[in-house]
This record gives structure tokens, C-alpha cells and sequence, in this order.
């Protein structure tokens, strides 16, 4: 009895164990059907780890198989189907030796591919031929096992649409609806053409946890409204690079790799709009300028390109050495800063233009495997030079200047450190003005760390700090008062005040537009109002003096290329006394000096809190949360 039962046991066994065991040479024809391994377990219902990712060549598509956390799997099974039909389409080749061979699931056809033994397999790439003569959208269809009892069935790319081997890979997952059996949820996304909502934009995800990502402005990622962005995802050899730009009026996007967070010397991949979508190539930085090149075979390969509904964006592989303009970029042994940059002009060449939209680098050297947050360069020193120049030309020089206009007339009878009032006050806020003028150009030459003229702001910021830089020894110089030269110094010392007060004020005007700066358009209007009032304060006090002149036997001196007479003799009749309407004066001198104090301590406020918008929506959000 006892022996029969055992006979019995081990008959069961000898029945049940081939159907439960898993083939060590890959899966049979059988399973083309429905991608069902024999294993006797359930596939997984969680979303799978793994990747198929396409891309094309010519007639062809190269397919890698990989995770992007690193996971290795040790079998699988690789179809290629015709969406509508079911039917298997193409064939595979180019197999690794060792790791994969063919299953022939159409008699004849190699148009399936399987693992050759359990062994860890972490990336895999194969070609996929499609038929001379197919028309048609097809999809790659696989199982994926990462161990003999967990696996994942239906595990897809996205569709691919091929007219006579003429690829073209869509940017969206493909629908399941044409393929009646178990599958799970596809884990690769490209792009984020047609996506509905940004919060819901699949470019984010990963990020941090599974690949890069860099943008701006700042913690973009967190709210999913980065204005320009680029994730870098690694697989294997082979660098995924995935930029994109939310502007309407971005012609192009850019993102290089660096050795500082400085142009000069860096590899860039240009994403292009075009009137057919968008096209990438590359190009490089020399110096502050940037050059097309022809791509060097093998160093990029396109992915997917898509330009719609504001959002451009290329996807595309970077190998992991390349050398570009005979220097060697290793992304696999050394960090480099990433560089982003967005502009709405293409030069006849080619080349992009000055990036006027947004630029932004990373603020410390990264190693593209090393997974995480990008941060930003500090701009600290941007803010501090705007913060500087505003002072100075919005504020100090504004009331400096109008005291020595308007004022030489006015608290006559009291004096400042032995001088008149209003050549006290006026060497003291000109002096302000020419101490932060050159402070902010050594901040903002330490953070260049070079010369710039290539925008108008910062030709015309030049010219403002040589003509301020000048000025103080130009006053230092000045013949006494009656000498025949006086006259001269007055006009130019007048001329060169005033230059650098006009450059200074209409450079300000051009750094709103400037990228760097994040400035909300409405600063013009702020401009334009302290304009306003700063021309109409002037035509008022010149009324006031013409109305004084009437009255006083002395000229209110309007303008100050004529001295005031001596007033060493205290016979003089202005020796004790201003000039008419000087309440007038005081009065208006009061209002000028408050509003032009706010005026400038606003412009301030916006641009060390840029962007200013979401400085406010974090303000907010924090005064809430308490």
C-alpha cells in the first residue's frame, strides 16, 4: 500500500512538473498567441519596471530593452504586431550572440525573439526590418519575466507607423483595444505632445526617482509648469536627453553640456521648430557665440520631435562618449553642467540666436548616472546688480541731478560741511550713484567672468558705468568759478551727467526683456510711469524758475552750465536770502524725493524676488499652511 502511493506521487509529479516549469532556452511558438508564459504563476498586475524603446533608422528600428532603475530580467519574448490585424509583422536580426534568438511564429518568419537561457540580461538591442511593401501602424508586444515566477505580459512601446520602411514613431502610448488579452499598463512615454492638462504631463515622471531633470524657474518639477526643462534618462550605453519649452514665441530649445555654468567650449543639441514640427542637431558654443556643426556619425539619434499646443519638445539618444570639435565628451566618467536656453530667433545658417526667452545652468557639475534633481546656478549676483543699478540710476542719481538743476537757490542761508545744501546733497547721492554703479559692474563681470556687448542692455550698461566711472574726476578737474574754461566744464560735465543718466534708464529698459533677469512685462508700465513723472517734474520746476526770474533780481539758473555769482561778499543780494517760490520748490522736492524713494524701492522688491509671481503664489501658500 505504502509503495503504491509513493508510485502514485511521483507519477503525479512527473505530470505536473513540465507544465509548471519554466524553458531554460527561451518560449516555445506556442506562446505568439497570447504571450503567456508556461510557468503555471499569474503575471504581475503592477505597472512593469521595464522599457521597450524605439527608434528609427533607415528601413529599420533599433529597440532597447531595459529598466530604467537598473532592474535586469532573465527571459522574455518580443513581438512586432499590426495594430489593426493582429498580425505579426517583420522580422528581427542583428540578434547578441548568447543572449537572444529567434522564434518563428509565421512558418519561415523570424519575426519573433526570445531569451537563449536564464541568465540576467540588463539591456538589450535588437533590429526590427519591416516588410518591403507594409503599410500599417505596429506595435512591439512583449513579456518580460525578472525571475521564473514574476512577470509582466503586455508590456508595449508606442505605436509606429510605417509606409514602405518609412518610419515615423508617435509620441503617445498605443491603445490595447486591438489586442484581446491580460497586459499591463505601457511604462514608456516620450513625449507630451497632447497631453490635456500640464499637471498631468508625463514628462515628469520619474524625475528625481528614476532619472534627471533640470529646469526652470525653480522647483518647476514639483508643480509640473517648468518653462523649460530637460530629463536625462540612462539605459545602458546609451543617454536619453528629453527638452522641451513652454512658449508660445520659443523658435527653439537648447540644452549643452558643459565643463562650468558659462558659455564656451560646450556640446549643445538643438531642438528646432519648423513648419513640419520640429528637427534636432547639433551645435556648439564658442566663446559667447554659437555655431552650427555637422553632427558626427553616431552621436545623436532622434527619437521623437513633436511642436504643438505650445510645448516643443525632442527626445533623442546621446551616446555616452562623443567628440565634438576635438574635445571628448565621457558622460559616463565626468560630470558636466547642464545648460538650457530658449530664443525666438533662427539665423539664416541655421544657428540659433541669442536665447531671449529663458536661460538657465545647472550650479554644480553633475554625473548624468548619478539620478536626482538638477539644481540652478545661484543667481544671486544678478540680483545683486540689478538691485545696484536700479538704486543708483532710479534712485540716487535721479534726486542727485535735480538738486543741482533746480536747487542752487535754495537753503541759502544754511550750509553742509562748510558748502551749499544742494552741493552738499548732490555730491553725496552722485557719489552713491558712481560707487554702486561700479560695484554692480564688478558683480555682474565676476558672475560673466567675461566682457558682453551681445544685447543692447549690455552695450548700453557699458557706456553708463565708463560715463559715471568719469565723471567724479571730471569734477575734481573743474576750473575755478570765472575762469574762461568754466563755461566749458559746465556743458560737458552737464552733457555727461545726463548721458549716463539716459543710457542707464534705457538700459533698465531692455533688461526686462532679458531672460535672465525674470522680470513680468508690467515692468515697462513701472518704467514708463517713473518716465512720466521724472520729465513732468522737470517742466514744472523749469516753469517755477521762469516764474522766479520774473520776480527775483537774480536767474534761478535752470541749467547748470552758469555759475551762481560769488557769494563771498555778504552785501550780495543772494548772499541771505533763495530765490521766489521757494516753498514751491521745497515742496515739490519733498513729493520727487518720496516718490521717486518708492519708485525705486518697488523696482528693487521685483527684481530680487523674480520671478515675482512665484515668489507671491509661495508667500501665499506658506502664510496659508499656518
Amino acid at each position: 500500500m505504502r509503495l503504491s502511493l509513493a508510485v502514485w506521487l511521483g507519477f503525479c509529479l512527473l505530470l505536473v512538473t513540465p507544465r509548471a516549469q519554466g524553458r531554460s532556452d527561451g518560449a516555445p511558438t506556442s506562446t505568439c498567441a497570447d504571450l503567456m508564459p508556461q510557468h503555471g504563476k499569474e503575471p504581475q498586475n503592477s505597472p512593469s519596471p521595464y522599457q521597450l524603446l524605439p527608434s528609427k533608422g533607415q528601413g529599420r528600428i533599433r529597440l532597447i530593452l531595459g529598466s530604467p532603475q537598473g532592474d535586469g530580467y532573465e527571459g522574455f519574448l518580443i513581438l512586432a504586431k499590426d495594430v489593426n490585424t493582429g498580425e505579426v509583422i517583420g522580422e528581427f536580426n542583428n540578434l547578441p550572440e548568447g543572449s537572444a534568438r529567434h522564434v518563428e511564429c509565421t512558418p519561415n518568419k523570424k519575426n519573433g525573439v526570445t531569451h537563449v537561457q536564464p541568465q540576467k540580461i540588463h539591456n538589450l538591442e535588437l533590429d526590427w526590418e519591416a516588410p518591403a511593401d507594409y503599410e500599417g501602424t505596429i506595435v512591439f508586444n512583449s513579456t518580460i519575466c525578472k525571475t521564473w515566477d514574476v512577470f509582466w505580459v503586455g508590456v508595449e512601446s508606442p505605436r509606429i507607423s510605417v509606409v514602405k520602411r518609412s518610419i515615423d514613431i508617435h509620441s503617445t502610448p498605443p491603445s490595447i483595444a486591438a489586442f484581446p488579452r491580460a497586459t499591463t499598463p505601457p511604462y514608456y512615454t516620450p513625449t507630451t505632445e497632447n497631453l490635456p492638462n500640464i499637471g498631468d504631463d508625463l514628462f515628469y515622471e520619474g524625475c528625481g526617482s528614476s532619472k534627471n531633470c533640470f529646469g526652470s524657474p525653480e522647483n518647476c518639477f514639483e508643480k509640473k509648469n517648468c518653462r523649460i526643462a530637460v530629463s536625462v534618462l540612462v539605459e545602458g550605453e546609451r543617454y536619453i536627453f528629453e527638452v522641451q519649452s513652454r512658449d508660445q514665441e520659443s523658435r527653439y530649445v537648447s540644452v549643452g553640456l558643459s565643463e562650468d555654468e558659462f558659455m564656451g567650449d560646450d556640446s549643445v543639441v538643438d531642438c528646432i521648430k519648423g513648419d513640419n514640427g520640429a528637427e534636432i542637431q547639433m551645435s556648439w558654443n564658442s566663446g559667447r557665440s554659437n555655431k552650427l556643426i555637422n553632427t558626427p556619425p553616431g552621436a545623436i539619434e532622434k527619437i521623437s520631435t513633436s511642436s504643438r499646443d505650445g510645448i516643443l519638445s525632442c527626445k533623442f539618444y546621446r551616446n555616452k562618449i562623443t567628440t565634438i570639435e576635438g574635445v571628448q565628451f565621457d558622460l559616463v566618467t565626468k560630470p558636466y553642467h547642464l545648460l538650457l536656453a530658449s530664443g525666438t530667433s533662427i539665423k539664416a545658417a541655421g544657428n540659433v540666436g541669442f536665447h531671449n526667452l529663458l536661460k538657465v545652468s545647472s550650479g554644480e557639475p553633475k554625473l548624468l548616472s548619478d539620478v536626482g534633481y538638477v539644481k540652478s546656478a545661484s543667481d544671486l549676483l544678478i540680483r545683486i546688480h540689478g538691485a545696484l543699478m536700479l538704486a543708483s540710476w532710479i534712485g540716487t542719481a535721479s534726486i542727485g541731478m535735480l538738486l543741482a538743476r533746480y536747487y542752487r537757490q535754495t537753503w541759502v542761508a544754511s550750509q553742509l560741511c562748510g558748502k551749499d545744501q544742494w552741493f552738499a546733497w548732490h555730491r553725496f547721492f552722485m557719489f552713491l550713484t558712481w560707487s554702486m554703479t561700479i560695484a554692480a559692474f564688478v558683480v555682474i563681470f565676476v558672475q560673466l567672468e567675461s566682457w558682453s556687448t551681445e544685447t543692447y542692455h549690455a552695450s548700453l550698461g557699458l557706456a553708463t558705468t565708463i560715463l559715471c566711472f568719469i565723471q567724479p574726476f571730471m569734477a575734481a578737474m573743474r576750473p575755478h568759478p570765472g575762469a574762461p574754461r568754466r563755461i566749458l566744464f559746465n556743458w560737458v560735465h552737464w552733457f555727461v551727467g545726463n548721458a549716463a543718466h539716459i543710457c542707464g534708464i534705457v538700459a533698465i529698459f531692455f533688461a526686462v526683456r532679458l531672460a535672465k533677469a525674470k522680470l513680468p512685462e508690467w515692468v515697462d508700465w513701472v518704467l514708463v510711469a517713473y518716465v512720466v513723472f521724472h520729465v513732468l517734474t522737470h517742466f514744472f520746476l523749469t516753469f517755477a524758475g521762469c516764474a522766479s526770474d520774473k520776480q527775483g533780481s537774480q536767474r534761478v539758473n535752470s541749467f547748470p552750465m552758469k555759475d551762481v555769482h560769488a557769494r563771498n561778499s555778504m552785501t550780495h543780494p543772494d548772499a541771505k536770502r533763495d530765490a521766489p517760490h521757494t516753498a514751491l520748490r521745497k515742496l515739490t522736492f519733498g513729493i520727487y524725493f518720496v516718490v521717486i524713494a518708492l519708485f525705486s524701492a518697488g523696482l528693487i522688491v521685483i527684481s530680487v524676488f523674480a520671478p515675482i509671481k512665484d515668489s507671491w503664489r509661495s508667500f501665499v501658500e506658506e502664510f496659508n499652511s499656518h
